[in-house]
C-alpha cells in the first residue's frame, strides 16, 4: 500500500490502482463513511404515499356508497299515523312462543304500545323500567291495553335487559332488522307506536318518553276498546 501511494506521486492512491479510469472524478464520499444519497429513494416514497391516499379514498367512497346505498334501499317508509301497523312476528327474547302483533292486539280487540328499544342505547336503558311498571300498573288496572316490545339488533344482551328491567309483556328479538328496518322503515331507537284497537296507528313517539306521556296514550288507547 505504501508503494503504491509513493508511485503516484500524491501520496495517496491513483485512479488506477483504485480501479477507477483515468481522468474520472470519484463520487463525493459522506464523511461518516455512508454512501451519498441519490436522491432516487425520495420519488419512490413519494409514489407509495399517493398510492396509499388513493386507496384511502377510494376505500372511503366505497364504505359511503355501501352505507347510503344499502341503508336507503332496505328501508321502508316510516310506518305513518292513520295507516294500518304493520303485522310481524318474532321469535321471543325470552324463548317459548312467537311475539305476533296481530295475535296480541288486533285478534283480541287490544290497544297495543309498541317499543322499539335495544340494551345498547342509552334511552332505552333508561326508558324501559318504566314500561315495565306502567305496564304491570295497566294489567293492575284491568286496562285493555297491551304492551308490546321489540329488541333491535340485539342477540346477545337483550334476554338479560328483560330481565333485569322486570319487562312483563312480550318482546321479540329482531336481529335481522326485518321489523325496525323493512316493515316500520325505523333508523333510531326507542320510538314507540301507539295503536288502536283496530290496528290504527294513531301515534307515533321518537325518543325517550317520561311518565306523563305514556299515562296520556295509554289512557288515549284504552278509549279505542270501547
Amino acid at each position: 500500500m505504501t508503494e503504491r501511494s509513493a508511485a503516484s506521486g500524491t501520496g495517496r492512491p491513483s485512479a488506477t490502482e483504485l480501479g477507477r479510469p483515468e481522468g474520472t472524478t470519484p463520487s463525493p464520499v459522506d464523511p461518516t463513511g455512508r454512501l451519498p444519497h441519490t436522491g432516487a429513494a425520495r420519488p419512490r416514497r413519494a409514489r407509495h404515499l399517493r398510492s396509499l391516499l388513493v386507496g384511502a379514498v377510494a376505500a372511503v367512497g366505497l364504505a359511503v356508497y355501501l352505507f347510503v346505498g344499502v341503508g336507503t334501499k332496505s328501508a321502508a317508509p316510516v310506518a305513518a299515523v292513520g295507516t294500518r301497523a304493520p303485522d310481524f312476528t318474532l321469535p321471543s327474547v325470552r324463548g317459548g312462543a312467537p311475539v305476533n302483533l296481530d295475535a296480541l292486539g288486533v285478534d283480541r280487540h287490544r290497544p297495543v304500545v309498541l317499543n322499539f328499544f335495544a340494551s345498547w342505547c342509552p334511552p332505552c336503558v333508561r326508558e324501559t323500567p318504566l314500561f315495565a311498571r306502567t305496564a304491570r300498573a295497566t294489567a293492575a288496572d284491568h286496562s285493555p291495553v297491551q304492551f308490546v316490545g321489540v329488541d333491535v339488533a340485539d342477540a346477545a344482551g337483550g334476554a338479560a335487559f328483560v330481565a333485569k328491567a322486570g319487562t312483563p309483556y312480550p318482546v321479540g328479538a329482531d336481529t335481522t332488522l326485518a321489523v325496525f328496518s323493512r316493515a316500520y322503515g325505523l333508523t333510531g331507537e326507542p320510538d314507540t307506536f301507539f295503536i288502536a284497537a283496530d290496528g290504527r296507528i294513531l301515534g307515533r313517539h321518537l325518543g325517550a318518553l317520561d311518565a306523563a306521556e305514556l299515562d296520556h296514550w295509554v289512557s288515549v288507547l284504552a278509549n279505542t276498546a270501547r
